[in-house]
This record gives structure tokens, sequence and C-alpha cells, in this order.
């Protein structure tokens, strides 16, 4: 199977006691889209603690005693193997003593100026390869749902599929391949569909960004190189760079979101949905 086995990183010697079918599989996820997916894929069977509270950037996740606790104790946890992006959670897993499962073994990241792009789960079909190796974890501390584990993986997999040809149709023929945003999160998304973003901040937003990198984006909407529009990450901070350099340029501002942190009452596939309707109107879509 697709390294699964390189997957499972158990930290302790001992393996990890499975979890009873009454308690279900206590799982840790590092981020709202690895809580996600642990979530489809476990269904009834699991239990799911998202480190990343609603409302907040994944690269800021302070993790509070209770967390720490869960994370110690835990049959599964599910983190985002890219060094610095969650500094917390990386220093926290060192005492995890159940399966670690490092998403990110194998996968084809992005190098961004020499920083891995994290925004992984931008591009369902690449977040629909993390989805085995979490199935793969779950029937190794529950191998009595195995089966359970198994058919739900595949229907998560169809799920991201579907979203996937969505993207795929929706945004063939625009009359843009280029978009300015305030966040450079959206690498993969652009890999994925054949688009380019243009940036104002880089993988970690800062408080205010580079001058340059505003005439930079500024230029190629005026050049027409890029779309007429801003795309600003769904934060309060995103929402004000993006009005600003939006009023600059004077074109339209979309939203997109990064899905960091849990959208609820909305979900993964609906905010997707969200982003490429924002995407089809902004990059002049047919």
């Amino acid at each position: 199977m697709r390294r699964a086995a390189a997957l499972l990183l158990a930290l302790s010697l001992a393996a990890p006691a499975c979890a009873t079918n009454d308690d279900g599989v206590r799982v840790v996820a590092a981020l709202f889209p690895l809580a996600w997916v642990a979530e489809r894929v476990g269904g009834s069977w699991v239990d799911v603690v998202d480190l990343t509270p609603p409302g907040t950037e994944a690269h800021d996740a302070t993790l509070s005693a209770a967390q720490r606790a869960d994370l110690q104790v835990a049959d599964v946890v599910i983190v985002l193997g890219v060094a610095g992006f969650q500094p917390d959670v990386e220093r926290a897993v060192a005492q995890a003593t159940g399966a670690v499962v490092d998403v990110t073994a194998g996968l084809d990241l992005l190098d961004v100026g020499g920083s891995v792009d994290p925004h992984l789960w931008l591009d369902p079909a690449l977040l629909a390869e993390v989805v085995p190796d979490v199935a793969a974890a779950f029937a190794a501390a529950d191998p009595s749902h195995a089966t359970d584990f198994e058919a739900n993986a595949a229907a998560a997999r169809e799920l991201l599929a579907t979203i996937d040809g969505e993207f795929r149709d929706g945004l063939a023929g625009c009359a843009f391949r280029s978009f300015v945003t305030t966040h450079a999160a959206f690498g993969y998304l652009a890999r994925a569909y054949d688009l380019t973003q243009v940036a104002v901040e880089g993988l970690s937003p800062e408080s205010e960004p580079a001058a340059a990198a505003v005439e930079a984006a500024l230029g190629a909407i005026a050049e027409g190189t890029a779309a007429p529009a801003v795309f600003a990450e769904a934060t309060e901070e995103g929402r004000r760079i993006g009005r600003a350099v939006a009023e600059q340029a004077a074109v339209d501002l979309f939203g997109l979101s990064t899905l960091e942190s849990d959208p609820a009452p909305l979900g993964y596939p609906a905010v997707m949905r969200g982003n490429l309707l924002s995407l089809t109107e902004g990059l002049a879509c047919p």
C-alpha cells in the first residue's frame, strides 16, 4: 500500500493499545482539513479533537493544557509535517504515545522561497492522497472496524474527486489565469488548475505587506496580466489588506478561504465551492 507504512510513526517502543468500541478511536488532528478527513473516514467510530481553534490561523495555534493532554493520550495523531508551520504542535507531538501520521510524507510539496508551502488541502486531489493513510491508522487502532474505515475512505476520495472535477470544469476557459491575493496560500490550488497567484504577503502573513509586493500586484492588474480583482483571505487582517489593495487598483474584492480552521457551520466542500465561485467570477470564467 502506498507509503502507509512510512507514515505510521510510533513515538514509543511499545505499540499503542487498540481503542475499544465503546470509547472509539481517540484522534487528534493538527488543523481543520485534517480533522475533516479524520471525521469523514472514521465516522461514528472515532472521536476527533481539532487543535486549531475556529477563527484562527493554523500558524498561530497555541495549545492549551487540555489539548496537550488530548494529544498525549490519543490513539492516532494526525499532523502536517512542515517544520515551523505549527511550532507548538510540533513540540507537543514528541509527547504523543499513539501512532503519529505525517500526512505530508511522500507528497509533491511546493517550495516557496526556500520554505515548504503547507496549504496542500487547497488542492482537493492532493488532499485525497492523505485519506488512505488516515484509514490505515484507524484500522491499526481499531481492526474490528477496518472495513468501515475503508468504505468511508473510498467515499471521501470520491467526494474530493468530485470537487476537483468541479474546479477543473469551472476554471477552464477563464479570461485570466493570474490572480492577486493577499496571502501566498493558494499555490497548490494554482498549480492544480493552471493558475498563477500574485501575492502581496508570503506564506506566513505579516502585519503589513512589503511595498514592492503591493506595487507588483498593482502593476499586474494595471497591465492586464492579472485579473482585475483582488482575492482576500477570509480573516480580519486579510480583508483589511485586501480592501486597501483593491481600492488602490479600483477593482472588486473577493474572498478566498485558506480553510486553516473550522469554518462552522460550513464544511470543507461548501467552503471550497465558495472559493471556486469567487475565482470563476473574479477571473471572468464562462
